[in-house]
């Protein structure tokens, strides 16, 4: 080679060279710039921004493009490893409407009718009631949620591993519905359950699988998978806790099931699929649409839960939502799709309802979006709602004395969970005694009605009404909860 094209090849290349130095050090900043460091929204999750404590993982987009990213405080306690954009948590029910999609991918195959009874698909011998998939999917089914009746047969949340053939057994049991379907709203994971089965039924794989290769691997969502194992490895995980700080103790989650839990992602992942919304890759307008389409019940009234996503409005701006929580996990992916912005936190700690990542969300929305939002009182939508309590009205005055309590004492069967509760006499009222629970004080309100708080962790306020035969005489109660409604005891002799 001649001296002076050497001479011109090593300029060219020092040039070449150069320039792409300019330019990714141009792209770094204008990446640095657009995700530099947001004070406003990082006070938000100051409380959890510590290195001896749990906290959150933040992705904003715009677009479909991530403004802001962050983590705040660690992913595992024990090992010191800090929260980063990246880390993958137990999303809890952000799963249902990816289990939705999946209905819908195989709706678009022919492969199934929304319209079609669940019964088509599984055995519920003892259930004489068709159950549309589409109600299921909505929540107005009136199919009893799962984590009820296996608190109240004795599982403890989190502590006791729940199989899916463990709620498929009760399942096979049961005889009746909460209400007829399309009657009333009334969240219940089961619905999501039985939809995973189908899925599995018809595509011969796994929900698992038919998620990964039908919707997450299209949209380059490479750290988000369905476990059906409690015990299995998923890298970057963080670990589930509970606690007050600077106390704080493990608490994971038990499933070995999919279908409404069990979805493990990052924030990253997250907005991947939200911008899926937008560009439609995965499902097309049709499906997207339907999902998004609110529920109609019988008297046409309409509830604000599409397929696995809340429908509300939030300072006078269309909202699709939902929120999440198992164990020591919350979860929250929030998008306003006439801003096309979106935000996803997921956390790894329990927190209450009004400083949960439903709420951080929506503050971290006004600080991005307060030249769109009304000025009016902030309101969260919860993981599930369910319509005040059923029950007589009042007929007479509660009774008074332990003579009269004694009345309502003994032992009381279900067979659809195949569980024994005793009634006894507890202070100054009486209270139900069963296996691994402690006692549920039952104070009365009126006539053979009775009011209980802490049932457990999934009824936290419900009644027990009496019920009796023709000759006056107790003969079982009724059993109403948070998600279940007059469930039947029968007392024994």
């Amino acid at each position: 080679m001649k001296p002076w094209i050497a001479w011109t090849a090593v300029c060219i290349g020092l040039a070449l060279t150069a320039i792409g130095i300019i330019s990714t050090t141009g792209s770094q900043l204008a990446g640095e710039t657009a995700l530099a460091a947001n004070p406003q929204v990082d006070r938000i999750f100051a409380l959890w921004d510590k290195p001896d404590s749990p906290g959150c993982a933040l992705a904003v987009s715009k677009d479909g493009n991530i403004v802001y990213r962050r983590g705040y405080g660690m992913a595992d306690l024990d090992h010191k490893i800090p929260i980063t954009p990246g880390t993958v948590f137990h999303a809890a029910s952000l799963a249902k409407q990816f289990t939705a999609m999946s209905i819908m991918l195989l709706l678009q195959q022919h492969q199934l009718s929304l319209d079609d009874d669940v019964r088509k698909y599984i055995e519920l011998p003892k259930l004489k009631t068709p159950i549309a998939i589409r109600d299921m999917l909505h929540h107005v089914s009136g199919i009893q949620d799962q984590w009820t009746f296996m608190t109240m047969a004795g599982w403890r949340m989190y502590d006791d591993a729940i199989t899916r053939d463990d709620v498929l057994y009760f399942l096979r049991r049961m005889k009746t519905l909460n209400f007829s379907p399309r009657e009333q709203y009334m969240y219940s994971n089961t619905g999501y359950t039985l939809a995973g089965l189908i899925v599995e039924q018809l595509s011969g794989q796994s929900l698992a699988d038919f998620a990964s290769n039908r919707i997450f691997e299209p949209l380059g969502m490479k750290h988000t998978v369905f476990t059906d194992k409690h015990w299995q490895i998923v890298p970057d995980r963080a670990y589930g806790y509970t606690g007050t700080y600077p106390f704080f103790e493990l608490r994971m989650p038990n499933y070995d099931l999919t279908g409404p839990t069990n979805l493990l992602t990052s924030v990253e992942d997250l907005v991947l699929w939200d911008r899926n919304f937008d560009y439609k890759t995965v499902g097309g307008d049709d499906a997207l649409s339907q999902m998004q389409t609110p529920a109609v019940l019988s008297d046409g009234t309409t509830v604000p839960y599409g397929f696995g996503l809340m429908l509300p409005t939030y300072r006078g701006r269309k909202v699709i939502e939902h929120a999440a929580l198992d164990a020591g996990y919350r979860a929250h992916l929030m998008r306003f799709p006439g801003e096309h912005f979106a935000v996803a936190i997921l956390c790894n700690v329990a927190m209450p309802d009004d400083t949960g990542p439903g709420v951080l969300a929506r503050h971290v929305a006004d600080v991005y979006l307060r030249d769109y939002l009304r000025d009016e009182p902030a309101s969260v939508t919860p993981e599930h709602h369910a319509p005040a309590l059923s029950g007589p009205p009042p007929a007479s005055d509660p009774p008074q004395t332990l003579q009269h309590l004694a009345e309502y004492t003994g032992l009381y069967y279900s067979d659809e969970i195949e569980s024994t509760y005793e009634i006894k006499l507890d202070k100054a009222s009486i209270a139900i005694f069963r296996h691994k629970y402690p006692p549920t004080h039952l104070d009365p309100t009126f006539a053979d009605t009775f009011k209980m708080t802490n049932f457990s962790p999934l009824v936290r306020s419900g009644s027990v009404h009496f019920t009796r035969d023709d000759q006056r005489k107790i003969n079982g109660f009724l059993f109403d909860g948070d998600r279940i409604r007059n469930f039947p005891f029968t007392k024994l002799p």
